[in-house]
Parts: C-alpha cells; structure tokens; sequence
C-alpha cells in the first residue's frame, strides 16, 4: 500500500516537473531534500510525529527548505506533511528517479570492485555498458575489499559477478562436491 501510496505522490510530482519542463531539477533537488533528513534523521522524526502540530512542521520546513529548492517542491512537501505521508519521502524520490529514468531512456548500474577504478576503467565500463543495455547509463562505484577482484555489475534486477570472491566459493563448492562422490 505504502509503495502505491509513494508512487502516485510521486507520479503527480513528475508530471508538475514535466509541465514545467524541470524534471532533472526537481530529481536533483528532491535527492538533496532525502539527504537533508538522512543526514539528520530526527528531522524527518519530528516531521512524522503526530503530536507536532501540523502548521508547526510546515513552519520548519519553510525555515529550512525555503529558497533552496523550486516553490512547488516545498509545497509538495508540505502538502504530503498535511498528509501525514512524509515519511515515504525516500520511497517518493526513488519513484520520481525511476519514472525520470525511464522517460528518458537511463539505467542504473553498480559497479563493486575491491579496489578503486580508474577514470579510464570507469569510461570504459560506462561505454560497455551502455552498448549492452542501449540506454544512458548513470554508474555508481563502490569498493568492498571482500571481493578480493574482479567486478560485481548490478543492472536492474540482475547481478553479473565475476569477483574472485565468488569464483573463488564456486570452486570450493566443485571440491567439496567431487571429495564427496569418491
């Protein structure tokens, strides 16, 4: 329900963005608003506690949000505060991300490597990438040293991973297996 619930505000909020011509701007600007409250979670607490009165809450995100993101932005936070639905705020932003992404043809993609990837690395597999899904591709890299090597690429649903790590368990798991048969 909650996802339902996220999706249309969401939704709504796009097609604002798009009659304005200011889909990436509001993306942009609705990613820092969910930054602002995981950076200080007990602001997005005090926004969902009911015994704070609803125009005080809406005082407060005046204060803070007022003149850093576009007028009809805060007002739709205020709005889904009137609600009572600030609290899918996240799940908000990552509808709005995913229909922005989907209108114009871009693709998330994660790439988990032990070690830092160079720029060049990073070009490359965002090119590569790219010919594979034949969209945009907006790459995000991380490390975890547990991997030991190799790559780890996630797109969408999938996950292709040819860490060491994993290799490294599908070989014990052959070894195993074949010392058992004996």
């Amino acid at each position: 329900m909650a996802d339902m619930v996220s999706e249309r505000y969401a939704l709504s909020l796009y097609e604002v963005a798009q009659d304005e011509k200011q889909e990436k701007l509001y993306l942009d600007q609705l990613t820092e608003v969910c930054a602002a409250f995981d950076s200080e979670p007990d602001f997005l607490k005090m926004l969902t506690t009911p015994s704070i009165a609803v125009e005080d809450k809406q005082k407060v995100l005046k204060n803070v949000f007022e003149g850093r993101i576009e007028p009809f932005l805060l007002n739709f936070l205020m709005l889904v505060t009137d609600k009572g639905r600030i609290g899918l705020i996240h799940e908000m932003c990552q509808a709005y991300k995913e229909q922005y992404y989907f209108e114009n043809g871009i693709v998330e993609v994660l790439a988990v490597t032990a070690v830092p990837m160079s720029a060049a690395l990073t070009d490359k597999l965002r090119g590569k990438m790219e010919q594979v899904t034949g969209k945009k591709v907006e790459l995000k890299c991380s490390v975890d040293p547990s991997i030991m090597g190799g790559i780890v690429v996630k797109v969408n649903n999938e996950q292709f991973d040819t860490s060491l790590r994993t290799r490294l368990e599908e070989l014990a798991a052959r070894l195993t297996g074949t010392q058992e048969s004996r």
